[in-house]
């Protein structure tokens, strides 16, 4: 990769960086952005991240954003692996932090990470889309207000961290999960 698309990627990571910081802020402080850790990002998200491969990832992103917006499979990469980063400076351990950089990137690309859909992104996406729905095009900075956007984000967070802190709240909340989908495919049965 040549340095000036280093650069390019560099330039985009950091302002990417900046809106994450910006909506996480409610959360804890994620820091100025560190353009090294592009090159030694290796949180696992289904998959091993590699430095060449983000930054060839955020290139592309950025060369279909006009067209596409966020909802890109190099989107959802991109977004998946700095939210992942973020929440592991916000204290997430990093099997948790993976799964929030997950359902972060699900929420605002709208796509599906790899091989299908973690329970956690569903219950990222119920936390934060509790009455259902996504924009219509994936983006929640786009049409949400952002002090909601950023209260969303702080609620779920703060799950996030109370499974860590409490791995049997995660699974009551599993379990509850569950029985609401139970009980709503019933009520589907009878209309």
């Amino acid at each position: 990769m040549s340095e000036i698309m280093i650069d390019g990627a560099t330039q985009i990571a950091r302002k990417e960086w900046g809106n994450l910081r910006c909506s996480l802020e409610m959360c804890g402080d994620i820091g100025d952005f560190n353009p090294d850790e592009l090159a030694i990002s290796n949180l696992r998200v289904g998959q091993e991240y590699e430095g060449l491969r983000l930054r060839s990832n955020i290139i592309d992103m950025d060369k279909k954003l006009f067209q596409y917006e966020y909802s890109t499979p190099e989107a959802l990469y991109v977004l998946t692996t700095l939210a992942s980063m973020a929440a592991e400076k916000l204290g997430l351990k990093e099997e948790l932090a993976s799964a929030f950089g997950m359902g972060y990137g699900f929420v605002r690309t709208g796509l599906v990470a790899y091989h299908g859909l973690e329970l956690r992104q569903i219950l990222f996406h119920k936390m934060f889309f509790p009455f259902g729905g996504l924009t219509s095009h994936g983006d929640i900075n786009c049409d949400l207000d952002p002090s909601l956007v950023k209260t969303k984000l702080k609620i779920v967070f703060e799950r996030f961290l109370s499974w860590q802190n409490n791995p049997l709240l995660h699974t009551e909340d599993v379990e509850r999960f569950q029985n609401i989908g139970e009980t709503w495919k019933e009520w589907e049965e009878i209309n």
